[in-house]
């Protein structure tokens, strides 16, 4: 289990990351192959990296470097963010000294969801770090009030679990228990509302569990630990704001955006707007897709959205492209990742079928 250790703007963390390569096996391995690209995957809401594990999982991907990080307040990364500023960029800022840290060369990034953002305030503010941009589900410019409304009724019943943990009343031990699963099932079933539109598919129950089971480590227990739920959970997306224009005018790389048609929280619209600025602002090369999927698409339609990301890294390497490959696979095709054994403990059963049974994209390129 690796770590780097960052001074932050919000103080010392011990950042949680995985590198897998072509010939690695269960365990994360301690560095890239050299000679191959490298794709820096960045993680959304509620979950940490382990919600890449299809894309680690692929055999096409797996030709490359794949590198996951568990970003502030989640997975198995070590640290308090206290009183200090956390929006996105302060996020940006992170992963920049955490790819210097690990003297990581220009990468190309995945971001889903919160991570499509921090990868634009990355391109845009670190661009000598980022060779594309492969944005799965990303948000509209500022938070939607309908988003907000659901994203603060989540955390009131978090918090309201961490209460009844935390209780000094002489209710028994048994009730405290039975509460504070009762409020995480409401959390499980807001936050998978979001995330997956409530899929009941085995990769999804067992991603959404073993995220609900980290959360309550590091999100409760203690005043310290309820404000980084808050940190994380809301006031991340509060206090974000639009990228300015001149950031934008920064990136000169390939970006690929993903919209996934039965995103409950953003519209196709936010996905439009985010290709216009991109074709205004410069961007030499913007390819705005279609595909089905729930907003986390990369554990809803892993088929199309791994198709997209092999296809926009391979494009900038032209003398590393293998032959084309259809993109439908079964269970022994899948490759054990760092995140498996975890999922595993939580239900996660490898050999369900992955491929997307609604699959099929739609593309318009901006050149």
């Amino acid at each position: 289990m690796p770590f780097v250790d960052i001074d932050t703007s919000s103080g010392l963390f011990s950042f949680r990351y995985s590198i897998a390569t072509p010939t690695s096996t269960t365990d994360s391995v301690e560095a890239i192959s050299p000679d191959l690209p490298c794709i820096l995957f960045l993680h959304s809401g509620y979950v940490g990296q382990e919600v890449f594990e299809d894309q680690f999982a692929d055999r096409r991907l797996r030709e490359f470097n794949l590198i996951g990080v568990d970003m502030k307040g989640f997975g198995d990364t070590k640290g308090l963010i206290g009183n200090a500023p956390f929006t996105p960029r302060e996020s940006a800022s992170d992963v920049d000294q955490i790819t210097e840290k690990l003297n990581l060369p220009p990468c190309h990034i995945f971001g889903l969801a919160n991570g499509c953002t921090v990868a634009l305030e990355l391109a845009g503010g670190y661009p000598s770090r980022v060779l594309s941009l492969t944005l799965c589900s990303p948000l509209s410019e500022v938070e939607r009030e309908s988003v907000i409304a659901g994203r603060t009724e989540v955390f009131k019943y978090w918090q309201q679990m961490d209460e009844v943990i935390r209780s000094p009343t002489a209710e028994s031990e048994e009730f405290r228990i039975s509460t504070s699963e009762e409020l995480a099932g409401d959390v499980l079933l807001g936050s998978g509302q979001l995330m997956v539109n409530n899929s009941k598919s085995n990769r999804a129950v067992s991603m959404l569990s073993h995220a609900i089971a980290t959360a309550k480590r590091n999100w409760s227990g203690s005043p310290e630990k309820l404000s980084l739920a808050y940190k994380t959970s809301l006031e991340w997306f509060l206090e974000r704001r639009p990228i300015p224009d001149d950031m934008l005018e920064k990136i000169a790389v390939p970006v690929s955006i993903i919209y996934c048609s039965e995103d409950v929280a953003y519209p196709l619209e936010c996905a439009e707007e985010l290709e216009k600025r991109l074709i205004d602002a410069g961007v030499p090369k913007v390819a705005l897709y279609e595909v089905p999927g729930a907003h986390y698409g990369s554990i809803t339609n892993p088929k199309d959205i791994n198709k997209i990301l092999y296809e926009t890294v391979s494009s900038c390497h032209p003398n590393l492209l293998g032959s084309s490959v259809s993109y439908v696979f079964d269970a022994q095709d899948r490759l054990v990742t760092p995140f498996t054994e975890v999922l595993v403990q939580h239900g996660y059963d490898p050999a369900e079928d992955s491929t997307n049974e609604n699959g099929g994209l739609g593309v318009h390129l901006a050149l």
